[in-house]
């Protein structure tokens, strides 16, 4: 992947398609995941509790109280940022060679909504509490896939910020 830099009034990156393939996975379990806390407690999953936590820790009553009224939205929210991320790479996943991937600013923001659920998740699975924190190892495609994630959302970062 070459990094994403200002273009038309939005970014453009080039991913090859096997890149293509992966995000559009991760989306695609990211969305399932998503879904699959509606219909349950998240804390049963503790990669999903991170994504969606308690809004009160100390309360349970409140916190119940939030999860009826604002979970479904949240969720659906977030669903819908994975969903702006697996979109425009269906057809480079297609293709046979490296393509521009064009995004607005509204759909970088999202993109960097959904890989940081990603990255949440992954931290979770791999141990990984706090920045700085190595977390497992194994598998090792897990680890590099953090890493390349944080890449890319910093590279977001720094494309919407101007270069800085």
């Amino acid at each position: 992947m070459r990094g994403f830099q200002p273009h038309d009034g939005g970014y453009q990156a080039v991913l090859e398609p096997y890149e293509a393939t992966i995000l559009i996975s991760l989306g695609e379990q990211l969305q399932q995941l998503l879904t699959d806390g509606l219909g349950g407690n998240t804390a049963a999953d503790a990669a999903l509790h991170r994504v969606l936590p308690d809004a009160y820790r100390d309360d349970d009553e409140a916190a119940l109280e939030w999860r009826e009224l604002s979970r479904r939205g949240l969720i659906e929210r977030k669903r819908a940022f994975a969903a702006t991320m697996t979109t425009a790479l269906h057809a480079i996943a297609a293709g046979d060679g490296p393509a521009p991937l064009s995004v607005t600013e509204s759909e970088a923001v999202d993109w960097m909504r959904a890989i940081g659920d990603l990255r949440l998740i992954l931290a979770d699975r791999l141990g990984i509490v706090v920045d700085g924190d190595e977390g497992a190892s194994d598998p090792p495609e897990a680890a590099d896939l953090y890493r390349w994630l944080a890449w890319i959302q910093d590279d977001l970062v720094r494309a919407l910020d101007g270069g800085r």
